[in-house]
């Protein structure tokens, strides 16, 4: 190949190293430029030896001389220092070490800074939290320094009549870059897996760094500190495993590649104008020692780095796990509460609200978030209004819904942060209205018993006296002397004292029942038995049974008879002043499996509330004849079944009375789904009676 001569560059000049002839430019890669030094870029470190007297200055060279004409060659042009050479080297490597891991440092920082949504738990991701993340940074930096370091080259060789070649690899090397960063960024986006993504990733850039290198002059390439930077991003990615496998193979890479330059062919004319196989042997093993001692240093650094790296990402994916698991536990609890929970700020503005609570008010959770919880609740200004430090505040609020109103339990708490400071309220509350109602059936129990024992010691003074009476009156009837008008009044006496005979044996009955002869027996045969004795004397009413048999049920007959009986006649009469159509049905509870469920409707004129409320006390009656016992002695039967009886009654939409009896005792001890504030009854219509008594259904 022709020497070079004095004047510019020719064409075939190569372009990756300061034209010979001339003066290195204070940007060109013959001369790099001081580190730190203000206004000046850092040019890339070179870990590679000069070129041999009469060659141009290599592209590592740290000499600003250019370099002596092709045509004089007998002086050899003055050689930097090993020393200044190996410092080049060790600065490069460690400051890119250190800006590598702060950017990952600060990266997963910030990762971290950022709040998790409310509803969702904390990530769990190793290592500083996202790999993910870091390798975005890594592509990023990558393309920073290929498009910096090879760009800049591209540029200044520019201006030096670059050759065809050289434009080709640099402008190859960099487009190449670009499309890998962007086929790894689809891949991560598409949900790959990170670590394999990863080791892809190192895997390409060592070989494209092997490429660059040995095509611009094996050990004397200014490009070397690339392998430097790639045992970084291995540790950064990869820990220390990864960070020591990478140092090995760069380390084996630059060991073959600065053989083959210095006793292999040339693959293209620029390494052949770089003549790296013209060192001497000691040349050579400097060269190669001083690469191979930077790598070593720079791996060592990186495998410290990536332990270092991995120990804080295990003990912070420990912590974040530790943190998930305590944020799941608590979302659990809030959720599995069966009562309502609401959270509130310093203005009474809803924070959150569970499930139940949800349930309870009606409400949808996301569409309340904000709005005032005297929206929601109202009457409780008064409880958020005092002490904001205060103990925990209890008050019963009384909802009006359709049908029954509901009673909730409130209370109210401070809520405090992590200064124990008040930042809000804590509004607990649970339904209360089936408490309330059971309350009510309690004190109606005890008011039954006490009238029952005061009715029985009544009942036996007077049926004593009563017999005396009814004796005498008919002796007097059968006397000779009695006229046809003293029997007439007698005849009305002895039947009224028979009425009042019948009162007090009710009265014993309801007071003193006898006891239950509990069997087995098929609810729905006694529903039929008793119907069809009732369809009798039915008059103008309609009367319907609707029974799923079988249905087998433990209890007293005769006393399961007496109840529906009651019922029946009871709806019959009802009928008869507004309506024509009762309806008896049984079927098994949904709701409540080994429950079974009788209901007696009516298309009658209905109770008034007041009137719901007595309807089970004795001697309470609307008929003008009735005695008011019946519908308490069915009240008691139920009870001693260890069932419930419920009345669900309007002005002018009828009747139902609802029975639930267990079908065993065993079945008496599980529980009973009862009618609460989202379930209602389908009350009586006149239009279709048979809907009356439809299963309890949600609204």
């Amino acid at each position: 190949m022709a020497e070079p001569s004095q004047g510019p560059a020719g064409p075939e000049a190569i372009d990756l190293i300061a034209s010979p002839g001339g003066p290195a430019g204070p940007g060109s890669l013959g001369e790099p430029a001081s580190l730190g030094s203000p206004g000046e870029p850092a040019s890339p470190g070179s870990l590679g030896e000069p070129a041999s007297p009469g060659e141009p200055a290599s592209p590592g060279s740290l000499g600003g001389e250019p370099a002596a004409p092709a045509a004089a060659p007998t002086t050899p042009p003055s050689r930097p220092s090993q020393t200044s050479l190996t410092a080049q080297a060790s600065l490069t490597s460690l400051s890119s070490l250190t800006s590598l891991s702060s950017l990952t440092s600060l990266n997963s920082l910030s990762g971290h800074a950022t709040a998790e949504p409310e509803q969702a738990p904390p990530r769990t991701g190793p290592a500083l939290g996202e790999p993910e993340r870091r390798m975005a940074w890594l592509m990023f930096l990558r393309t920073l320094v290929v498009s910096g370091v090879l760009g800049l080259s591209l540029w200044l060789s520019a201006a030096q009549a670059p050759t065809r070649a050289s434009v080709w690899l640099l402008s190859s090397i960099i487009a190449t870059t670009y499309l890998l960063n962007v086929f790894f960024g689809l891949l991560l986006r598409r949900g790959q897996a990170a670590a394999r993504l990863a080791a892809w990733q190192i895997a390409g850039d060592l070989v494209i760094n092997s490429l660059l290198v040995y095509i611009t002059g094996g050990a004397t390439s200014p490009y070397t500190f690339l392998f430097a930077l790639t045992v970084v991003g291995a540790g950064a990615l990869m820990y220390r495993r990864g960070a020591l496998v990478v140092t090995l193979s760069s380390l084996g890479l630059i060991v073959v590649i600065a053989v083959l330059s210095w006793k292999g062919p040339s693959l293209l004319p620029m390494a052949a104008q770089l003549r790296p196989w013209e060192q001497t042997a000691n040349e050579f093993a400097r060269s190669l020692g001083i690469n191979i001692g930077a790598l070593i240093g720079v791996g060592a650094l990186a495998v410290l780095f990536g332990d270092q790296l991995q120990r804080t990402a295990q003990s912070l994916a420990s912590e974040r796990r530790a943190v998930a698991d305590l944020f799941t536990l608590h979302r659990d609890i809030v959720r599995s509460l069966t009562s309502g929970l609401i959270t509130t700020d310093g203005a009474g503005a809803v924070l959150t609200v569970n499930a139940t609570a949800a349930e309870l008010l009606e409400v949808d959770p996301e569409a309340v978030t904000g709005a005032k919880i005297e929206t929601l609740l109202p009457g409780i200004s008064d409880l958020l209004g005092s002490d904001e430090r205060s103990e925990l505040r209890r008050v019963d609020l009384v909802l009006p819904r359709q049908g029954e109103p509901v009673t909730l339990g409130v209370s109210v708490s401070p809520l405090f942060d992590v200064r124990d400071e008040v930042i809000g309220r804590v509004v607990h509350f649970q339904d209360l209205t089936n408490l309330r109602r059971m309350e009510a059936h309690m004190r109606r129990a005890e008011r039954l018993a006490t009238v029952g024992q005061l009715a029985a010691g009544i009942a036996h003074e007077i049926r004593n006296p009563l017999a005396s009476i009814s004796g005498s009156v008919e002796l007097l009837r059968q006397a000779p002397q009695a006229s046809e008008d003293d029997r007439s009044l007698m005849t009305i006496v002895t039947r009224e004292i028979e009425r009042l005979n019948a009162l007090i044996t009710d009265l014993l009955d309801y007071a003193n029942p006898r006891p239950m002869q509990p069997s087995t027996f098929d609810l729905a045969t006694l529903l039929r038995e008793t119907v069809q004795i009732a369809q009798q004397d039915r008059g103008e009413v309609e009367l319907e049974l609707h029974a799923d048999g079988p249905l087998e049920i433990t209890g007293d007959p005769s006393k399961l008879r007496q109840v529906i009986w009651n019922l029946v006649h009871n709806a019959k009469d009802a009928a008869r002043e507004g309506g024509r159509h009762v309806t008896v049905r049984a079927q098994r509870s949904v709701a409540s499996p080994g429950w079974l469920e009788v209901a007696v409707a009516d298309d009658g004129p209905g109770m008034d509330p007041e009137v719901q409320k007595r309807i089970f006390d004795p001697f309470f009656t609307t008929k003008r004849k009735g005695t008011g016992l019946g519908l308490a002695t069915c009240h008691g039967i139920v009870i001693d079944h260890r069932g419930r009886i419920d009345v669900k009654s309007a002005p002018g939409s009828g009747t139902v009375v609802l029975i639930q009896l267990p079908s065993s005792p065993a079945q008496a001890a599980a529980p009973l789904r009862t009618v609460g504030p989202t379930e209602r009854i389908r009350r009586v219509t006149v239009d279709n009676v048979r809907r009356a008594t439809g299963p309890l259904t949600k609204t």
